[in-house]
């Protein structure tokens, strides 16, 4: 199917499932354009049973994207001109967003980084007429360390300059030693680095009639993706953090971020807390 001269760009990834979910977050500018030229067909059907299963799976993924969001802004004030580094950067077009968001007296560059859809995603980005020299679209696999920093480098990051990590929706796929070794990529002995990042909490420490729908939720991702996905307490995430001598913790399950963002409760009230939390932190 053709759409604006181009072909869509036709996809089964985990990054395509949550984009069909948050497309409200893209209704103008870059984004809405960028998104038309892609098709989710693929994923629909799953899509649908996770819908059926729980509508507060969409709520969740739609509070994650705008928390970080957020946290984004809150993170940019603290230096001028930061590099932002968003790792498995998948379909997610939050760097256009961002460049249509912040000046270049705020914003030096953004390294986007993936091992796939990268090439397509620069067609898209051709198509849409979209060009920005502080965006850099790149390959590379995160947990191949040395790849991932070497292709930084070239690209122009800066290890010695202040930078924003972006570590959404990833720490589910990979082991903690993996999550480590990435990280320590990143440490600066100024502190002067933040990551945002999400994490699933356990489905079994949730009220009874959430828990059940997490674990129904759990297992149908699982099954599609054909490995388990990594849940955590937050104590364990904050032992982690330990090890990298992370300060500045702020942890926010859904609940928070929801009255963050909206200034109420309608949908996390009670003991209602999420199956995800996003943390900020500095190393």
């Amino acid at each position: 199917m053709k759409t604006g001269g181009v072909n869509k760009l036709s996809v089964a990834s985990t990054s395509a499932l949550v984009l069909t979910y948050v497309k409200s977050l893209y209704e103008e500018g870059l984004g809405r354009e960028y998104l038309a030229h892609i098709d989710f067909s693929q994923v629909k059907n799953l899509a649908d049973e996770l819908s059926r299963i729980t509508p507060l799976f969409r709520e969740a993924l739609l509070l994650r994207k705008r928390m970080i969001r957020y946290l984004i802004k809150q993170l940019m004030i603290q230096h001028p001109r930061q590099q932002v580094c968003i790792l498995a950067a998948g379909l997610d077009p939050l760097a256009l967003q961002l460049t249509e968001y912040f000046p270049e007296q705020q914003l030096a560059s953004i390294y986007e980084v993936d091992s796939a859809n990268m090439r397509e995603k620069q067609e898209i980005y051709a198509a849409i007429s979209f060009h920005d020299e502080r965006l850099h679209t790149l390959q590379a696999d995160i947990n191949n360390t040395h790849q991932l920093m070497s292709t930084l480098i070239d690209a122009g990051y800066d290890p010695q300059q202040p930078a924003l990590i972006i570590f959404e929706g990833i720490i589910h796929y990979i082991s903690e030693e993996q999550f480590l070794s990435i990280m320590r990529n990143f440490c600066s002995r100024t502190k002067t680095n933040a990551v945002i990042m999400d994490y699933m909490v356990h489905a079994e420490g949730l009220p009874v009639g959430s828990s059940t729908k997490a674990e129904e939720m759990l297992d149908t991702m699982e099954s599609y993706i054909g490995s388990r996905l990594q849940q955590f307490s937050r104590k364990k995430i904050q032992n982690l953090l330990s090890l990298l001598e992370a300060d500045q913790l702020d942890v926010y399950d859904m609940q928070a971020a929801e009255y963050v963002l909206n200034g109420q409760n309608k949908v996390y009230r009670g003991e209602r807390k999420g199956l995800l939390e996003i943390i900020s932190f500095h190393i």
